[in-house]
C-alpha cells in the first residue's frame, strides 16, 4: 500500500482541494500542517504548500498533486474521459483558482485596511453590505452558475478536479469571512446545491 503524506496549511483554498481529491478516492494520508515559515522551505522543492510525500516523492502544487494521484489512483478519474470535457474541466479549474485567488487578496486587504466596514457603515467606496468585494464579485459568481448550467456538476454528471476547485474555494465561506459573502453564495441556489453534491460525493466536511 503506497505512503501518502500531506503537508497542507488548513484551511487553505488549495489544501481543501488536495484533501478533497484524496477524500473522493478513499485514500489513507497523514497529515502534517507547517507549524512555522521553516516548515514550508523545508517540506516544499518550492517553497509553497500543499506538497505530498507519495513514498518519497515529494510533489509541490495541488494542480500537479491532482495529476499525480489520477496517475497512480485511477479510481474514480479526476477528469473525464473525453479530451475536450476533461479540457474544460481543467480550464474551469484554473480560472476559478486564479479568478478568486485575487478577490480573496482583496477583500483580505480591504478587511486589514478596515474598508469593508466602512462600505458597511455606508460611507461610500465600491463595498457594501451586500457585496462588500464589488460588484465584478459578483458577477465571476454568476459565471460560475452558467457554466453549471443544468448539470450537476461542471461538464459533466460526475463530480471532477473543477468542481473540487469551486468547492475549495467556498467550502468555509462563513467561517473565515463577513457574512455577506456567504449570503452570496447561499442567494445563488444553483452554486449553493453544487457545494452540497460535491460534499455529498467526497462523503465529508473538508477543513
Amino acid at each position: 500500500m503506497s505512503q501518502i503524506i500531506l503537508y497542507a496549511p488548513p484551511g487553505a483554498p488549495f489544501s481543501v482541494k488536495v484533501k478533497a481529491a484524496l477524500a473522493l478516492k478513499k485514500l489513507q494520508y497523514e497529515l502534517q500542517e507547517p507549524q512555522s515559515p521553516e516548515d514550508f522551505k523545508r517540506w516544499s522543492p518550492t517553497g509553497l504548500l500543499p506538497a505530498m510525500d507519495l513514498d518519497g516523492q515529494i510533489v509541490p502544487d495541488s494542480a500537479r498533486i491532482l495529476d499525480v494521484l489520477d496517475e497512480h489512483f485511477p479510481d474514480p478519474p479526476l477528469v473525464s474521459e473525453d479530451p475536450k470535457v476533461a479540457s474544460s474541466q481543467r480550464s474551469l479549474e484554473a480560472w476559478v483558482e486564479a479568478t478568486f485567488t485575487f478577490y480573496w487578496r482583496t477583500y483580505l486587504s480591504q478587511l486589514a485596511q478596515g474598508e469593508v466596514d466602512e462600505g458597511r457603515r455606508g460611507r461610500g467606496g465600491r463595498n457594501n453590505s451586500r457585496d462588500p468585494m464589488g460588484r465584478e464579485f459578483a458577477q465571476r459568481l454568476d459565471d460560475l452558475v452558467n457554466f453549471l448550467g443544468n448539470r450537476p456538476f461542471y461538464y459533466s454528471d460526475v463530480p471532477s478536479r473543477a468542481d473540487l476547485a469551486v468547492y475549495s474555494m467556498f467550502n468555509r465561506l462563513p467561517d473565515v469571512s463577513d457574512t455577506d459573502l456567504g449570503a452570496a453564495i447561499a442567494r445563488r441556489e444553483p452554486l449553493s446545491e453544487h457545494m452540497v453534491r460535491v460534499e455529498q460525493a467526497i462523503g465529508q466536511t473538508i477543513e
